[in-house]
């Protein structure tokens, strides 16, 4: 199988949802939610700008690890197959996971270093779970690209275990294409687990770092 579809699409199909956000009550605005996101955007983004940094890879993965919670992410990706792979299996993939989602975030928030992301709003699914809506906006194009981070967390202190582009949740499409490569494989955990470390690499590779 060669590249999955959102490693190989723009963004709009590739970027940072694992549920339906449906509300039976009125949805609220959380503003501390809102700060905090457009905060850690403008920061990852910061770091991406400054190209002449030798250490900004490194900088942008310690960001994404202090930010990202890869482990929640990489567990609803893999769906049922979880059940039946090892522990060690299960460790090994989730480090595959988390390098390879860095890399994917770095490869396309790189291509928006010169444009700015900004904050329109929130919905609050359930207490400790807010989507924070954005757009990346550019004065040269009249329909701003929107972007939707889902945070878990309050008061300050949240991690992100999902990004949304033109309505494309990145977890729901990575679980449909990593089902997609398991049955085609046996069903093999470590095989996708190779597979990721590879499109890492591709992926930083095509982007010249």
């Amino acid at each position: 199988m060669g590249s999955f579809v959102f490693a190989r699409r723009a963004l709009i199909s590739a970027i940072f949802g694992v549920v339906a956000f449906a509300s039976a009550g009125p949805a609220l605005a959380d503003r501390d939610a809102e700060t905090f996101a457009q905060g850690l955007i403008d920061r990852g983004v910061g770091i991406l700008r400054n190209s002449a940094d030798p250490q900004r890879r490194a900088k942008f993965r310690e960001f994404i690890l202090a930010y990202a919670d890869a482990r929640k992410t990489a567990m609803f990706t893999l769906g049922n197959y979880r059940r039946s792979a090892s522990d060690g299996d299960i460790e090994a993939f989730v480090k595959a996971f988390t390098d390879f989602a860095t890399a994917v975030y770095e490869s396309r928030l790189d291509q928006y270093k010169g444009q700015t992301l900004k904050v329109t709003g929130s919905i609050d699914n359930k207490p400790g779970d807010v989507t924070v809506n954005m757009v990346v906006v550019d004065p040269g194009v009249r329909d701003p690209l929107r972007v939707a981070f889902r945070l878990l967390g309050a008061n300050g202190a949240y991690r992100f275990v999902d990004v949304q582009v033109a309505g494309i949740w990145l977890s729901v499409e990575q679980r449909d294409q990593f089902a997609s490569y398991l049955s085609q494989n046996g069903g093999s955990v470590p095989k996708l687990t190779a597979h990721l470390n590879s499109q890492a690499r591709s992926i930083l590779a095509s982007s010249g770092r």
